[in-house]
């Protein structure tokens, strides 16, 4: 990568840090994380829990913020949290499972299982393809009215195909890579076809009641669920109740539930403990697409992203997810035999970032403590001069527009995050720890700016 594309990489991806294999949690460690997360509940408002295992053993647990901010209840001891698209972990196990029990095949096409497809492009995508996000199906957003009206529905599994199968291909099958959850909902759907059950039976039977994972589960958006903490949404600095949505669309894609302590047993399970075959596992962490995937530059196996390095200590296969009331991120470093989940009930937060912040004090690597800064007052009117588009070399895009008295950041298809200011012409981030240095004219007027993230320094020039 480019100077510019590892400054926009680092704004919004998880980066790796070195490691060593021999890595434990110390006193100091603790005290580190402990700090740490206490600064990010005020720097980032992080609403949530942290749990960290070496093997089977739990080595750092905290939670930090409340479970319910009506109630005003503290969370327990192992609290229930939506997950997102960490479920895609689980479907790609139950569907290489279900091939190694002759149920089906990897290089089965959909026409095996939906007739009606016939020799479409459709009808010619592969199971595999839908597992490693080659199959040219778009995401979620590429049906009609999605976010505007599906998106609410309680649809049957009946209606949520048919809305799927209306979808048009953005590739022919497996020539290029496109994010996309609806591919997970068929192989959940398949599962359902070939084992004769419904989803959460096959993932209760399969996988969580032989790991005695006893809080994880698949439900949908009304089902009252024991232990579960309510849902946010962080909007600008405060948090409001999480917008509905519904989960009929997002069966094998991102309607489990579970605990950060039930994923740590799942994690280890998957890595060594005997529980799953070898040449099962092998499949998930073998990197199966090479491409990026969702804008990642790690690679992807099944279900799983895996960074790889000349170094194997530094491996680290995980999978993140989001969604309204949804910010989390779980994966494993096989080397070290270390485990990390943190999950949150407030949507929108870096846990991405967070993650990359806490291995490197897990593994004692160079690390820069953020600082919790009071931004500045300053009127809609002042900020308004800062409002255009500011270009890097005539290629990549900088936005910067205000809503009100706040002022906002937005880097190409990236999403927005806000900035605040620290004097009259330095800005910072809190989501994206990023500083913003405006360039005036002699006259006063802004002619550009400096972006300043980790170490690295690009400059902007205001189009006019």
């Amino acid at each position: 990568m480019n100077r510019l594309q590892i400054f926009i990489y680092a704004f919004f991806c998880v980066s790796g840090s070195p490691m060593t294999s021999k890595a434990q949690i110390q006193n100091e460690q603790t005290d580190l994380i402990n700090r740490y997360l206490s600064i990010q509940q005020q720097l980032i408002g992080f609403n949530g829990t942290v749990v960290i295992a070496k093997g089977d053993s739990i080595i750092y647990r905290r939670s930090v913020g409340k479970a319910s901010f009506e109630l005003d209840v503290q969370f327990s001891s192992d609290p229930v949290f939506r997950i997102a698209s960490i479920t895609k972990q689980f479907t790609a196990m139950l569907v290489v499972l279900a091939a190694g029990e002759n149920k089906l095949t990897l290089g089965d096409p959909l026409r095996n299982y939906y007739p009606e497809l016939g020799q479409s492009d459709w009808g010619n995508i592969t199971i595999r393809q839908l597992l490693t996000h080659t199959s040219g199906l778009p995401h979620n957003e590429g049906i009609a009215d999605y976010w505007e009206k599906i998106s609410f529905l309680p649809l049957s599994d009946r209606q949520a195909t048919e809305e799927i199968f209306k979808l048009k291909l953005l590739s022919v099958p497996g020539t290029k890579t496109q994010y996309s959850s609806p591919g997970y909902f068929i192989l959940s759907s398949i599962l359902e076809l070939v084992y004769h059950k419904n989803y959460e039976t096959i993932l209760r039977e399969k996988i969580t009641a032989p790991l005695r994972m006893d809080h994880t589960g698949s439900g949908n958006a009304t089902e009252i669920i024991h232990g579960m903490v309510s849902p946010y949404h962080q909007l600008a600095d405060r948090l409001i109740a999480a917008p509905h949505r519904d989960y009929a669309l997002m069966k094998g894609s991102g309607n489990v539930y579970s605990t950060a302590g039930d994923l740590s047993k799942w994690n280890n399970a998957l890595n060594g403990s005997g529980h799953f075959n070898k040449t099962v596992t092998d499949q998930l962490f073998t990197i199966q697409n090479s491409q990026p995937v969702n804008g990642r530059s790690e690679s992807y196996g099944y279900g799983w992203f895996l960074r790889r390095s000349s170094k194997p200590e530094k491996n680290f296969n995980f999978t993140g997810g989001g969604s309204f009331g949804c910010s989390a991120v779980s994966g494993y470093y096989p080397n070290a035999k270390i485990s990390m989940v943190i999950l949150s009930n407030a949507s929108t937060l870096p846990v991405g970032e967070m993650q990359s912040n806490i291995e490197s004090i897990i593994f004692g690597d160079r690390f820069d403590m953020p600082v919790f800064r009071t931004p500045i007052i300053m009127e809609a009117s002042q900020l308004d001069k800062f409002q255009g588009t500011y270009t890097e070399n005539n290629s990549h895009q900088l936005a910067i527009f205000l809503k009100g008295a706040q002022l906002y950041a937005k880097m190409g298809q990236n999403p927005f995050f806000e900035l605040y200011p620290s004097d009259s012409s330095v800005f910072f981030g809190k989501k994206v720890p990023v500083q913003i240095e405006f360039e005036r004219d002699l006259d006063d007027t802004i002619k550009g700016l400096k972006a300043n993230l980790k170490g690295q320094s690009i400059h902007f020039v205001k189009n006019k």
